[in-house]
């Protein structure tokens, strides 16, 4: 598979990574915007991971019954229209349901692309996509940081949130274009025993003749394998780590520019340039995690730097409580963010090194699905939290659940 490809496949990382960024860079001026409550706005941020979740768990069956090229222009469509409708919603009634819509989009995407990259990519190249969430997430955080400073300088604030779902758009139907050149892969061509385009794809692919073919397994067997799967112990820790990126990503990372500027310590400029710095270090995290992964292998590469993330946490909390100086909220910001993307933040590619390929589209729904549930519930509390509470027991509660899926973590993948 060529990296052209993964990357148009990938799109939906872009566009989930996009919105949980450059959202959470103008949050206060769309929250402003539509003199959003603390319930409303985690409502209205929240509705995007609801509609994903919806996407995973329909996606999973949609891109086995249809196939992964037809859903993956369907999902581009879908979330080019919602994205385009969000732009000019005057309500932020409006804005909340074509914001479940675009999730569905992401959701039901992301589950395609990643059982399309995996189908078509050989065992050398998984390894090169170890850290491909990682650098997804944070080289796009960068971007929109950049893309949200340069548009406040020419836009009004009223209108700066509004500039982050126009590039949505904009990209989303750039890659609707490009996905349109893209071939079916092999594998469901072969479970659903369209020989003749097998054939074809096979010599375009890999200059390949096919020969001879078995029959493929039965939708029974390979419901029985997902399942079987599904209750595993490779599973449980992936899904460990699934949940401390969840809760991390939209409890805390999510709101880092809102608890910046809630200290009234830094100016709006001050607060993107230190966004630039956290991301940077993270986008170097994730650049090392592939080679860790290769020499202590993937236990020990991403359970280690939870239980720093977790530990980094907890400091935090002392520092918002008053027990330490406030001169460390960067510093332990940095930290939390570096060791997420180091290790947790692999947890899409540890799920596709342990999955067969018969029960990858099921695997990885089931995965994205509870990644989204986790991030709504995160997302609709800490909104609420934070706004009602304050920055430490909003810190305080994400270091308890965080410290407790690091335990289960630990725990699983000990034996794998």
């Amino acid at each position: 598979m060529g990296y052209s490809i993964a990357i148009i496949v990938s799109a939906s990382i872009f566009l989930d990574v996009w919105d949980l960024a450059s959202l959470s860079f103008v949050i206060t001026f769309f929250r402003s915007y539509f003199y959003l409550s603390g319930l409303t706005l985690s409502v209205a941020v929240s509705s995007a991971n609801i509609g994903a979740v919806m996407g995973s768990i329909s996606g999973a069956y949609l891109v086995e019954r249809f196939g992964r090229k037809r859903m993956l222009l369907s999902n581009m469509l879908i979330f080019f229209a919602s994205s385009i409708a969000i732009v000019f919603s005057p309500s932020i009634y409006l804005v909340i349901p074509f914001r479940i819509l675009m999730g569905f989009g992401i959701g039901s995407d992301v589950v395609t692309g990643f059982t399309y990259i995996y189908e078509y990519a050989n065992e050398r190249q998984r390894q090169t996509f170890y850290p491909l969430w990682g650098y997804s997430f944070s080289a796009i955080a960068i971007l929109a940081i950049v893309v949200v400073f340069v548009s406040h300088l020419f836009v009004t604030w009223d209108q700066l949130w509004k500039i982050v779902f126009m590039i949505a758009a904009i990209f989303s139907v750039s890659m609707l274009f490009l996905r349109y050149r893209l071939m079916e892969t092999p594998l469901w061509l072969y479970l659903n025993r369209k020989y003749s385009e097998l054939e074809n794809v096979m010599e375009k692919a890999y200059g390949k003749t096919i020969l001879s073919l078995s029959d493929p397994p039965s939708r029974e067997r390979i419901f029985g394998d997902s399942l079987k799967f599904l209750r595993s112990k490779r599973m449980a820790f992936v899904l460990s780590l699934n949940g401390i990126v969840g809760f991390i990503g939209w409890g805390f990372s999510f709101y880092v520019t809102y608890m910046l500027s809630a200290l009234h310590l830094y100016t709006f400029n001050s607060i993107l340039g230190i966004d630039m710095i956290i991301y940077g270090s993270a986008l170097i995290a994730a650049y090392i995690s592939g080679y860790i992964s290769k020499r202590f292998g993937v236990y020990k590469s991403t359970v280690v730097p939870s239980a720093l993330s977790v530990a980094s946490l907890l400091a935090l909390v002392m520092v918002f409580l008053g027990y330490l100086p406030q001169l460390f909220v960067v510093p332990l910001i940095i930290a939390v963010i570096f060791f997420d993307y180091l290790g947790p933040m692999a947890y899409n590619a540890v799920l596709n090194i342990y999955v067969n390929p018969e029960t990858r589209s099921a695997a990885n729904g089931m995965n994205y699905m509870v990644n989204k549930v986790i991030e709504s519930a995160s997302g609709l509390s800490a909104g609420m939290i934070l706004i009602e509470f304050g920055l430490g027991i909003n810190t305080l509660m994400l270091t308890i659940i965080a410290g407790v899926l690091f335990v289960f973590a630990a725990y699983f993948g000990r034996s794998l």
